[in-house]
């Protein structure tokens, strides 16, 4: 799961909350996936130190740092900087959603809509938008008949 930075709008706050409890859901289980790549890969090293995720393979090219000698250890050692990186944002996701009562608790306009914000794929802001409200629904009620 990619860790955008961006503003999302929601008609409601069900909306926010279901999408919440949807990343939420997607960091843990990306987490979970590669916690148990980096416990196999321990589990299957008699060593078991940070040195067998730990890969001296990396050269420095512009910007961009490539691992072109040693690609399993390389992988691994992504994929441990990843889980340190996962952990914090799980958390603060977790702080907005159990907080999130405190804010369908507020006198919010019925019409409003929401723009929520993402800065590294957590959850910092909701605005609560008057001007541009929710469309307006329209059913359609009519019926087929055959000859």
């Amino acid at each position: 799961m990619s860790a955008v930075s961006g503003v999302l709008r929601f008609y409601s706050l069900s909306h926010v909350r279901r999408y919440l409890k949807e990343l939420l859901d997607a960091y843990q289980r990306e987490y979970d996936k590669s916690s148990n790549m980096i416990g196999s890969l321990l589990r299957s090293d008699e060593r078991k130190t940070m040195e067998v995720i730990m890969s001296k393979g990396w050269t420095k090219a512009g910007n961009l740092f490539v691992n072109m000698t040693d690609s399993e250890k390389g992988a691994m050692e992504v994929v441990f900087q990843l889980v340190e990186e996962m952990r914090p944002r799980i958390a603060k996701t977790e702080a907005v959603l159990r907080s999130f009562d405190a804010v369908e608790g507020l006198p919010i306009p019925e019409d409003a809509t929401f723009l929520l914000y993402l800065r590294g794929g957590v959850p910092e802001r909701l605005i609560v938008d008057t001007v541009e409200t929710k469309p307006e629904k329209f059913q359609l009620n009519d019926r087929f008949e055959t000859e």
